[in-house]
Parts: structure tokens; sequence; C-alpha cells
């Protein structure tokens, strides 16, 4: 698989549609924000790994590197088992344009969150 829209183009319909619109807002985070293959899934890094994007049965899932660390406030991350990671599930295209502006708002608070992290890291080497 060459490429994260090559990755995309293969899904089913539904998953499709939910990971380019998911894919086009992360990218909005700005230049700095880059896309690859990892883990056999689009990976999107901001100063470091930030998400992926899964295709599942039902949807596509929306994994946040530090998504445990996330505002308590945002109540559509979940924590799965996973130390660190958040997840989000979403259904249908409706339900991801429905919850549009709190996505932005999470993608957002994790973009920060990683920057700080990445300028920490730096300040101690």
């Amino acid at each position: 698989m060459n490429s994260v829209q090559d990755f995309i183009a293969e899904q089913r319909s539904t998953q499709k549609q939910i990971m380019s619109v998911l894919r086009g807002w992360i990218l909005d985070l700005g230049p700095h924000t880059t896309e690859k293959i990892s883990y056999r899934v689009p990976c999107f890094y901001f100063y470091g790994l930030l998400s992926q994007l899964k295709p599942t049965a039902d949807g596509v899932d929306l994994s946040f590197t530090q998504g445990a660390s996330l505002s308590r406030d945002h109540k559509l991350v979940e924590k799965k088992g996973q130390k660190n990671v958040g997840t989000i599930r979403f259904h249908s295209l409706a339900e991801l344009e429905e919850r549009e502006e709190e996505l932005r708002a999470i993608l957002n608070e994790a973009a920060i969150q990683n920057q700080y992290l990445f300028n920490q890291k730096k300040k101690k080497k």
C-alpha cells in the first residue's frame, strides 16, 4: 500500500466516507501534520504520533495516542483497555458531521498536547 489515500480508497463505502472526512480534519491541524501507513493503518503525526484510523466491521475508530490524557469534558473519547489510548467510533457520515464541532475541539486539544509533550522532551535533552 502506497499512501493513506490508497488505503482509504480500498475501504467499503461508509468507512471510505468517514475516513476521508476525518483525514481532512486531521490534516487541517496545520503544516506540521503528516500521514503515513504504519501498523497497517493510516497514522497521523503532529509532533509525534497523534492518531490512527482503523476500519471496523461497523464503522471507523479514531484513536488518539495520548487520548487518556485529554480533557474529561470530551465524553466521546473512550478508553478501550490500552493505557494511554483513547478511541472514538463513528458508525456513519451523518454521526460524524453531527459531532464536527466537538471532534475538531478534541483534535485541537490532542495536537496542543502532543506539541507540549514534544517541547518538554526537547527541553530535557
